[in-house]
């Protein structure tokens, strides 16, 4: 398949894709940034990949991106757990509806319930109910994942496995075990033998002793408007690995896009069959009103219609690195943007909306601000009070002017040395809210609900945002 560092068709043509991620990375603060299209051919060995690289690796060192540069892609992660799953289970090795407790029976989570009824399809789709963000490290051995897996009898159960959406690391953690034990291997053995190897991905790695081979980025920390500075330390633990341990280049990282694009096949190399390849994306649950904008969640993938047209793909973040992947099987095109600083978000909004336009392809930004006129609440303490989970504390209170949103990382947080966060929360319906920390970045939904007794037997309120639910405490 050709690879090169120019555009692709003469629509690109007009578009100096070089400048463009230049000028917007100085203008995001990102230190550095490595970009990928894939455009599809009308046969596989017309498929081609361009590749774009600005800024530097380390802001210490200030060795220079490469194309061919090695970050973190986090979370797209998962969609390579799921990948392997969904091998696992054409071979009828796995069951997606089976309990996981029949293959796992020593499996014990925070609740009675959940113990004996989680399956695989809640843990694909983030429904599983489990308190998700737990990064605790279990060492650097091949046992880390079953460890972890040890460790989940202690995590709070947020609701009944199947009935909400809740992000959950935990889960896909869970579901890299199932892995472990179906083929006698590490995940990170199986992730080689089952994807790296067959598809050719020779610069995809999970462990730091392997991505020094290349040259790679560290991430960075720092607030808008301040200067960037390198974070002391490289990597999430390797307890994480099947939810986001993954290191790559964006080559191998669209790579692997291009076999889902095909059907779960590239030339004479099938991965999966077109039917899992198809329901990997293929709706699963949905975000609740007012957070997700026309999608759903799949099997892995993250779903979404833009402009009438189906886009599938999935963002990672870790130790001060963002990654971000969108496919567009209408138009034949996936995109990766991988950095290593803050601002990647904007960075990525604003690249991708300007390269989809020469494809004709019109895509959301976000919301670019609250109604002129906000929404009046007609019952203003409805969402006060105090909501938590494993890692993170929101608290609600009134001010004179409304209501704002105090947000404090916990001693079990991945970064417990965040500081907190103190935001107004502008309504745009009774139980609907934005909020920003800074006009340079995007705006944040907040939403407020109400537990059934089928979700959640105890009842009780909870807070939404940034794709996890959050159960009220007081």
């Amino acid at each position: 398949m050709p690879w090169r560092d120019s555009p692709m068709t003469l629509e690109q043509d007009q578009l100096d894709t070089q400048a463009l991620l230049d000028r917007l990375r100085e203008q995001h603060q990102v230190p550095g940034a490595a970009l990928g299209v894939l455009q599809l051919g009308e046969t596989a060995d017309q498929d081609v990949i361009t590749s774009h690289a600005s800024g530097v690796l380390n802001l210490d060192t200030l060795v220079a991106v490469r194309p061919d540069s090695i970050f973190q892609i986090g979370s797209i992660s998962k969609t390579f757990t799921t990948t392997m799953i969904m091998q696992l289970a054409e071979r009828q090795q796995l069951d997606l509806d089976r309990p996981v407790i029949e293959l796992l029976p020593e499996l014990r989570l925070g609740d009675e319930n959940a113990t004996r009824t989680v399956t695989l399809r809640h843990l694909l789709s983030h429904s599983s109910g489990i308190d998700g963000d737990v990064f605790t490290d279990y060492g650097r051995g091949d046992d880390a994942v079953s460890r972890y897996v040890e460790g989940l009898a202690e995590v709070p159960q947020l609701f009944t496995p199947g009935t909400m959406f809740s992000y959950c690391n935990a889960g896909f953690v869970l579901a890299g075990r199932l892995i472990e034990v179906v083929t006698g291997t590490s995940w990170d053995q199986a992730l080689h033998d089952q994807l790296l190897q067959p598809l050719g991905l020779r610069q995809t790695a999970t462990l730091p002793e392997e991505a020094i081979f290349g040259t790679a980025a560290v991430g960075h920390a720092g607030q808008p408007g301040e200067p960037r500075t390198v974070i002391k330390r490289w990597q999430l633990p390797r307890s994480i690995g099947p939810a986001g341990l993954i290191n790559s280049t964006v080559a191998d990282v669209l790579q692997y896009a291009r076999m889902h694009l095909r059907g779960g096949s590239i030339g004479d190399t099938m991965i999966i069959s077109p039917e899992s390849a198809h329901r990997m994306r293929t709706e699963q649950i949905r975000q609740p009103v007012g957070q997700q904008r026309d999608g759903w969640q799949g099997l892995g993938w993250m779903v979404d219609h833009w402009d009438g047209h189906q886009v599938f793909g999935h963002n990672g973040a870790t130790v001060g690195q963002y990654a971000y992947l969108q496919a567009f099987p209408d138009q034949r095109v996936a995109i990766c943007l991988l950095t290593n600083g803050p601002g990647a978000g904007m960075l990525w909004a604003r690249l991708r909306h300007a390269l989809l336009a020469s494809y004709g392809l019109d895509t959301p930004i976000g919301i670019d601000q609250p109604p002129a006129d906000p929404y009046r609440l007609s019952d203003p303490v409805a969402a006060v009070g105090r909501y938590g989970r494993i890692s993170e504390t929101y608290e609600v209170t009134r001010t004179d002017t409304g209501l704002r949103v105090d947000v404090r990382p916990t001693e079990d947080s991945p970064d417990p040395e965040d500081e907190p966060e103190s935001l107004e929360l502008i309504p745009i319906s009774q139980d609907h809210f934005v909020a920003r920390a800074d006009p340079s970045l995007p705006w944040s939904t907040y939403s407020h609900g109400t537990f059934t007794r089928e979700q959640n037997p105890a009842g009780g309120d909870y807070l939404y945002t940034g794709t996890r639910l959050t159960p009220r405490l007081s």
